[in-house]
């Protein structure tokens, strides 16, 4: 399924409220985290003002070029469970409205969520360590996939309504229902959600596992993905988890962030800021060291 990067209306300011304590309780010198954290934060704001026309531009030459080398929508489709019926055992009015809202909407908000939280805790080796595992390590990983395999949505091959009610033309149904191995909603919450775990505060933890377990589910619920997509998924998102640790405990990596903390401490010095820049012995050492 394709990736878009939605922020819905309203919602910004929701998830900046709820994760203020962490911003309150956190001691970190704010002055030391802002220039990584500013680049951090301008970085992502390009990725979502360009991110989702990039990922059209994506479809579409895959539409024109791409001949996938495994067909595999009969092969899925026989395999036993594999289209999570199971999971659909139950359908109430108000749990289809809510699974549709969070598939179309919650693609975004879980890795949004989990970007303020870290941002908010200024710490910018979890800044980063989200933004990689959780969606910029991710697309340029998964299209080898999508690339070579067609498999197509469960609703597509059984020939049922788009629950999603997306009202697509027949040529638009066929491109829209590919791109399913493994999938990326999938793999987008579940990196999320294994980030999370990490974390101290239990309420994010509960919300981040309740939001990102629902993004899962509704992939199944909304007769989207087969089984086996949603298994390639977390695996594969662990494997982009374990990737963005590897390249942020990296020492380039750590010695960039220190040398843009450091510019933060030697700027708060020169302008005058020194009770606050100045306040831990960490800190005094590197000022001392940026201003001789």
């Amino acid at each position: 399924m394709c990736p878009n990067i939605i922020l819905t209306e309203g919602y910004e300011y929701g998830s900046f409220h709820f994760l203020e304590p962490s911003f309150l309780h956190n001691y970190t010198d704010s002055t030391q985290f802002l220039p990584p954290g500013l680049i951090a934060i301008t970085l992502f704001f390009l990725i979502y003002k360009y991110a989702n026309p990039l990922w059209h531009q994506v479809i579409g030459w895959q539409t024109q070029y791409i001949q996938h080398i495994f067909q595999w929508n009969e092969f899925f489709d026989r395999i036993p469970l594999n289209d999570g019926a199971i999971f659909r055992f139950w359908q109430p009015e108000w749990l289809t409205e809510y699974m549709k809202w969070v598939y179309s909407y919650g693609f975004a908000l879980s890795y949004w969520i989990c970007l303020i939280y870290s941002f908010f805790s200024k710490d910018v080796k979890k800044l980063l360590r989200y933004a990689l595992a959780g969606y910029l390590l991710q697309v340029p990983l998964i299209l080898p996939f999508y690339n070579t395999i067609l498999l197509q949505e469960v609703w597509y091959v059984h020939g049922v309504p788009d629950m999603l009610q997306r009202m697509l033309t027949p040529e638009e149904a066929f491109t829209t229902a590919w791109n399913c191995f493994p999938s990326m909603h999938t793999s987008i919450a579940f990196a999320g959600l294994l980030l999370s775990r990490r974390e101290k505060n239990p309420w994010f933890r509960l919300v981040a596992g309740i939001y990102c377990g629902s993004i899962i589910l509704s992939t199944l619920y909304l007769q989207i993905h087969w089984v086996l997509d949603v298994i390639g998924g977390m695996i594969f998102a662990y494997c982009c988890v374990k990737l963005a640790d590897w390249i942020i405990d990296s020492k380039k990596v750590t010695g960039w962030i220190g040398s843009w903390e450091r510019l933060g401490v030697y700027l708060s010095v020169k302008f005058g800021n020194k009770n606050h820049s100045l306040s831990s012995p960490g800190n005094r050492k590197k000022a001392n060291e940026e201003t001789g």
